[in-house]
């Protein structure tokens, strides 16, 4: 039985990536920064940003799932880099240190920016990276592919949507409460990854990948307006109905980032206002992956969680 261990195994698509290896007859050993419990695994307290306490936990392992990172749109740059950048390398460091040669990297998709064309983005594509995260993802990508005794197989999903996660909460929310708007006109083309289709992805990059490629992963692509309204339906709620011109959106998320801590961002704009058609052709041909969720069974997962999520909350005492 192979050994694999996991940072980032406790957050959103870390739970769905232990699933995944536990489901497919992996030893699991989880890194994380504060005790917690988890059916099936070891939990090993480590933090990336410290490297003894990183390479005494990778000891015995055959592979890693370095999945943990800052993700955010809004931050310090130097956090960014702390960790993204320097917790890679710590994580390379203690790879190489416990003699492990194989690695599979979360990074993300936003390496490409968002050119606003319909022309297929594969992994060839020009790294155009819009913020911090991704300007560091992209440098934490670099870092690991610097080291010519690891295999490291990189995985770059778009905007993540499944139950459990905070983007799925935001949009269902804002859908149920009318608060919702379109940027733009709502024909834009949005590529989106179920997590449980990251971790296929990942999974199958460790088993399938024996040189160290670079895949993207996607669930399906589908305009903008098409989820909202499949959001809607399945709430029960009317489908948003007011547009906000691009040009307008990104001149106050502009001044949002300058001058607020909250409030919508450049990276919220581009990515509900623009066309990016992602390619998974690449691991679809190499990794054998193929998607498990489309447009409906991805809402009906969200809804469902949501659902429940808020009726278990209503019933909580105060």
């Amino acid at each position: 039985m192979m050994k694999v261990a996991v940072t980032g195994g406790t957050g959103f698509i870390g739970k769905y990536l232990v699933n995944e290896l536990l489901n497919n007859g992996y030893e699991v050993r989880v890194i994380a920064r504060r005790d917690v419990h988890m059916d099936g695994v070891e939990v090993v307290r480590a933090d990336i940003t410290d490297f003894h306490a990183l390479a005494k936990a990778f000891k015995g392992a055959d592979a890693v799932f370095h999945n943990a990172a800052l993700a955010s749109d809004r931050g310090r740059r130097k956090d960014f880099e702390r960790v993204n950048v320097g917790g890679t390398e710590n994580v390379a460091r203690a790879c190489m240190e416990n003699g492990i040669e194989r690695i599979i990297y979360t990074s993300t998709a936003g390496i490409y920016g968002f050119p606003n064309t319909e022309e297929w983005i594969d992994e060839e594509w020009g790294e155009k990276p819009l913020n911090d995260y991704h300007k560091s993802k992209l440098m934490g990508e670099k870092v690991l592919l610097g080291y010519d005794d690891i295999i490291t197989s990189i995985i770059r999903p778009p905007l993540v949507l499944g139950a459990g996660g905070n983007a799925a909460r935001v949009i269902l929310s804002g859908i149920e409460e009318g608060s919702m708007v379109y940027v733009g006109d709502g024909s834009n083309y949005i590529p989106i990854v179920h997590p449980s289709d990251v971790a296929q992805c990942l999974r199958l990059a460790l088993e399938r990948d024996g040189r160290g490629e670079i895949f993207n992963v996607v669930s399906f692509v589908c305009r903008i307006g098409e989820m909202f309204r499949e959001i809607a339906t399945q709430l029960g709620v009317e489908p948003p109905r007011k547009h906000v011109p691009y040009a307008l959106a990104y001149l106050i998320a502009f001044f949002s980032e300058k001058f607020s801590r909250d409030g919508i961002t450049r990276f919220r704009v581009k990515s509900l206002g623009t066309t990016r058609r992602i390619s998974w052709e690449k691991a679809e041909k190499m990794l054998g992956y193929k998607p498990r969720y489309d447009l409906k069974k991805t809402v009906e997962d969200m809804v469902s969680w949501y659902m429940e999520e808020r009726n278990s909350s209503s019933k909580s005492p105060r």
